[in-house]
C-alpha cells in the first residue's frame, strides 16, 4: 500500500478546561493543496491550527503526516511552520535574524543559514533585505518575512492563523496569489483560516466549514457556491437573500408561497429548513411581482439592489441597468430556482 502523503486528521477531539472544542474532526489535505477553514468566531479553526502544531494535546483521534503520527511528536519536530494573525516578528532583530529564527532553533550557524535566507528573500520578493530593521518595513513587507521565516526550515505543512487581516484588500489580494503560487511551486501543504469567503476563494482548493467545533460542509469551491446544502453556509459565502418560509400540507405534500407562486417540499421535515432565491436567479419583467427598491452596491460592473416586495420581503436581484432606491420594479423568479438549504 502506498503511504499516504500530506497531511491527515482523523476523527479529532481536543478539550481545554474541561470543555470539548472539537469533535470528531477529520480533515485530509494532500500536498500542494490548500484547504480554508472558514466559520464564526468560536467555532475552533483556531484551536484546530493549534492541535495540529502542537501547541495543545488531543483527547482522541490522530494527526498524521506522511502516514507518521505526529501526536507524540514535539512542536519543533513536526516540520510545520506557522503564520500568525499578527506577524510575531522580533523587533529587535533586522530580516535576516528574524527570517533564519527556525534554522537557529535547529543549530545552524551563521554560515550555514545565510544562503538559505537570501534564498527565501528571493522567493518573497525581498532580495537584499536582509540586514533592513523590521521597523523599518511596510506592513506587507513584514508579512512577507513572516511568510519566509515561516518557510525557511522547509516544512512540509505552513498553516496560516488569518494573517492577512491587517492588510488593506489590494495588498491581501497580491499576497494571497503569490503565497498560494509559492505553495504550489514548494508542493506545501496548507490549512488557511479565515472569516472572509473572498479571501478563501483566492487561495484555497478546498474548504471546510466548521461551526460549534464541527466540519459540517467541506467540498471544492465550484461545489460549495452551487450547493452550499446549509443555511450557514449560504450565509457565510454571502447568500443573503433566504427566509423561513410557513409550510402547509395538501395531498400529504407539503409547499410553501414565494412571491411567484408555490414550491414545493422535498425532504422528510420541512421545518427545519430555509428557502433561497440567488440574486442572477431573480429577473426584472414585465408582468412580474412588484418591488421597491432598498438598496444598491456596485460588483464588477453590475449593480445588486436589494428590493422589498410586499411589507417585508427582501430580495435581491442582479443587473447592469440602474435604477434609484426607491423606485418600483418588477421582479420574476421561476420557483424551481428557489433553493431550500437545511438548518442545522
Amino acid at each position: 500500500m502506498t503511504p499516504h502523503k500530506g497531511l491527515i486528521i482523523e476523527n479529532l477531539e481536543v478539550s481545554i478546561g474541561g470543555q470539548q472544542i472539537l469533535h470528531d474532526v477529520s480533515v485530509d489535505v494532500e500536498p500542494g493543496t490548500i484547504t480554508t477553514l472558514l466559520g464564526p468566531s468560536g467555532c475552533g479553526k483556531t484551536t484546530l491550527l493549534k492541535a495540529i502544531v502542537g501547541l495543545i494535546p488531543v483527547d482522541e483521534g490522530d494527526i498524521s503526516l506522511n502516514s507518521t503520527s505526529l501526536v507524540s511528536t514535539p512542536s519543533h519536530k513536526r516540520g510545520i511552520g506557522l503564520m500568525f494573525q499578527s506577524n510575531a516578528l522580533f523587533p529587535h532583530k533586522n530580516v535576516e535574524r528574524n527570517v533564519s529564527f527556525g534554522l537557529q532553533m535547529q543549530g545552524q550557524k551563521p554560515e550555514e543559514y545565510q544562503g538559505r535566507v537570501s534564498e527565501m528573500l528571493e522567493l518573497v520578493g525581498l532580495s537584499g533585505y536582509n540586514h533592513r530593521n523590521v521597523d523599518t518595513l511596510s506592513g506587507g513587507e513584514r508579512q512577507r518575512v513572516a511568510l519566509a521565516r515561516a518557510l525557511a526550515p522547509n516544512p512540509n505543512v505552513l498553516l496560516l492563523d488569518e494573517p492577512f487581516n491587517s492588510l488593506d484588500r489590494s495588498l491581501r489580494s497580491t499576497l494571497l496569489q503569490e503565497v498560494r503560487n509559492l505553495l504550489k511551486i514548494l508542493n506545501i501543504a496548507a490549512v488557511h483560516v479565515t472569516h472572509d469567503w473572498d479571501e478563501a476563494t483566492r487561495i484555497a482548493d478546498n474548504i471546510t466549514f466548521m461551526k460549534d467545533g464541527e466540519i459540517i460542509r467541506t467540498g471544492l469551491i465550484e461545489e460549495i457556491i452551487m450547493n452550499p446544502k446549509y443555511s450557514i453556509v449560504a450565509d457565510l459565502i454571502g447568500l443573503e437573500s433566504c427566509w423561513n418560509p410557513i409550510t402547509f400540507e395538501e395531498n400529504r405534500t407539503s409547499f410553501f408561497d414565494t412571491p411567484w407562486g408555490r414550491r414545493k417540499v422535498d425532504f422528510i421535515d420541512p421545518k427545519s429548513f430555509v428557502a433561497l432565491i440567488r440574486p442572477e436567479n431573480v429577473q426584472i419583467a414585465t408582468g412580474g411581482t412588484d418591488a421597491e427598491v432598498q438598496s444598491k452596491i456596485a460588483v464588477f460592473g453590475e449593480w445588486i439592489y436589494k428590493c422589498r416586495i410586499g411589507t417585508d420581503f427582501i430580495v435581491s436581484v442582479k443587473t447592469r441597468s440602474n435604477y434609484a432606491i426607491g423606485e418600483s420594479i418588477s421582479l420574476y423568479a421561476d420557483v424551481n430556482h428557489v433553493e431550500i438549504l437545511e438548518v442545522l
